[in-house]
């Protein structure tokens, strides 16, 4: 479910319908995104409430990152939500906050960017100059053709074709952003209705594992309907792991615009790069100039759980900051920001130039030394998902403030722990010592979470997402090193969930829907998401069929498209819920 910044789902309310657990009952929810720094997003939401109990309704799931932050929010945001809470009295209708965002965390890392989840850099060589320290260029891997200046009968030099429908690919003379060509894919709107429209190029280069670097690429497009997640692919040798997932944001139509990425090796000793279109519809796209270089010390993250350290070429030394080179901070870290309409920026943690290692006047280490250097960066997924370590224990005091601030501000009989879709984790310092395995470490960290909900809130429900706790989804065992960029899986992190935790459900698998039921969790259903509403309906009532304790099912809508909700709410009548 990868939805904006920080995607949450609703915890219902009973108390307005019935008492908790009572038999019977059925919940009729709304999702609503709701900014309450601006008052006019206010007054639609309560208008939305007004028309949504009018169908039925019980309750208006309430998603605002701003929630992990209320404490550093002006007095006009608190009014706002004092008249929302008011108004839901008002019409009879609950509105149940979400907090935790696990997964899409912009919300805590505002107030501290290094709290972000981090992936490990290990012995990256450094090469002292005029008393500073930065990576050596020397040991960035050799890109082949990267200019994409010539060409033989088995495609452009130092690349091999991987795919090509239809004679899609060719070398452009004429439009190039520098050199003799240009790689160019286009003619897809020629292909027959059910070909994919992929049109490829790959090459492999080894790599050291652990290692962090920036792609670069100059991109030009004309009428382009593509799928924007592959133009620019960084697989592992195997194919078991993908290095890279962030957008390159290129538009349908533009001209000459250099994209960036970054990426870690990971475990990888040999890595592939693909550049290319998937799913093609319409266009042409031309690409040049593709370059490697090391992304040295952007975004650097300094924590407990994530140590900077610094040692001679034979790791017989392990230099000192302080006495042997001075603090290393990265001031850009994070100063790079979503365009939001939030009261504090969201970081995208784009790349920049980072710091230099600078030596002290005392230093043991001399101009000429290679040094390596060890630490950990952030890494962005897909357009904005940015996420905050589940290692490092300060992130409990950001929870503990967050679930203070919003069970004083709402007084709501339900709260929704957002573990959605966790990318990155399980490569820091676990400060217990023996590092978890990402299943017993998710497992652990929700089941403080659901305490803290109690600590604040002990008469209410909680409710958390799916699929990090099924091992029919994203916390199944899995093939190959881990998921996303996480090290390893998150199987059996469903061991730490109470079994009076409701669960949102939305994979759509039968068998999801029965491992909860059998471990004794009542469930909502997510259903919708800008779709046919009818169809959603009835095809989650065909799923549910046979399983216990599902209490109702919620309007889902990432668009803002409310439109549907009379349909909606017109198939689900009737709809058993026990």
């Amino acid at each position: 479910m990868r939805v904006g910044i920080l995607v949450i789902l609703l915890p219902v309310v009973l108390a307005l319908v019935s008492p908790a657990g009572a038999a019977g009952a059925q919940e009729k929810w709304v999702y609503a995104d709701v900014n309450f720094l601006v008052d006019k997003n206010v007054d639609d939401f309560i208008a939305l409430m007004r028309r949504a109990k009018g169908l039925g309704c019980t309750a208006m799931q309430v998603k605002d990152p701003q929630f992990g932050f209320m404490g550093l929010l002006p007095q006009s945001y608190h009014r706002n939500v004092a008249r929302a809470r008011k108004a839901a009295q008002d019409i009879g209708i609950a509105v149940i906050p979400a907090v935790f965002p696990f997964g899409y965390s912009g919300g805590y890392l505002v107030q501290d960017m290094n709290l972000a989840a981090g992936l490990p850099v290990k012995d990256a060589p450094f090469v002292v100059k005029n008393g500073a320290a930065a990576y050596d260029p020397a040991a960035v891997p050799a890109l082949a053709g990267g200019g994409f200046d010539e060409a033989t009968v088995a495609g452009p030099v130092g690349w091999t074709i991987q795919e090509s429908a239809g004679n899609n690919m060719d070398l452009d003379k004429k439009v190039r952003h520098s050199g003799a060509a240009s790689l160019v894919m286009g003619n897809f709107a020629r292909l027959p209705r059910q070909a994919e429209g992929r049109c490829r190029v790959w090459q492999a280069l080894a790599v050291k594992p652990f290692q962090y670097y920036r792609l670069t690429i100059w991109i030009k497009s004309s009428g382009l309907a593509a799928e924007p997640e592959d133009y620019l692919l960084i697989t592992s040798q195997d194919g078991k792991r993908r290095h890279c997932y962030t957008n390159l944001r290129v538009a349908a139509t533009q001209d000459w615009t250099m994209h960036d990425v970054t990426f870690n090796t990971l475990e990888a000793s040999q890595i592939e790069i693909s550049v290319g279109v998937s799913s093609a519809r319409a266009g042409t796209i031309w690409f040049d100039d593709l370059t490697i270089e090391p992304a040295g010390l952007a975004n650097l993250l300094r924590s407990g759980t994530k140590p900077f350290t610094v040692t001679s070429a034979d790791r017989s030394v392990t230099y000192e900051e302080g006495r042997d080179f001075k603090p290393v901070l990265d001031p850009k870290l994070g100063k790079d920001s979503f365009e939001k309409t939030y009261f504090l920026p969201f970081p995208s943690f784009a790349w920049h130039k980072g710091p230099d290692i600078v030596l002290t006047p005392g230093s043991r280490i001399r101009n000429g030394d290679t040094i390596l250097v060890s630490y950990f960066h952030p890494q962005r997924i897909y357009n904005d998902q940015v996420l905050v370590s589940l290692e490092d224990p300060k992130v409990f005091q950001l929870m503990d403030d967050q679930m203070k601030r919003v069970s004083a501000a709402w007084n709501a009989p339900g709260y929704f722990m957002n573990y959605d879709e966790i990318r990155i984790a399980g490569w820091e310092k676990q400060p217990e010592g023996t590092p978890l395995p990402p299943g017993e470490l998710l497992a652990r960290h929700v089941s403080r979470a659901a305490e803290i909900v109690k600590k604040y809130a002990p008469d209410a429900r909680v409710y958390t997402w799916s699929d990090m706790f099924t091992p029919f989804h994203n916390a199944s065992k899995g093939d190959g090193p881990g998921y996303y960029l996480v090290n390893g899986w998150w199987y059996g992190s469903w061991e730490g969930l109470p079994k009076e935790v409701v669960i949102m459900n939305w994979s759509g698998g039968k068998e999801g829907l029965q491992f909860f039921a059998g471990r004794g969790h009542s469930q909502m259903i997510a259903g919708y998401y800008d779709g046919n509403p009818v169809e959603s309906v009835r095809s989650w009532t065909q799923k549910v069929q046979g399983v216990p304790d599902i209490i109702g099912m919620m309007y889902t809508t990432w668009q803002n498209r409310y439109n549907d909700m009379p349909a909606f709410f017109q198939a689900l009548a009737g709809w058993p819920g026990r």
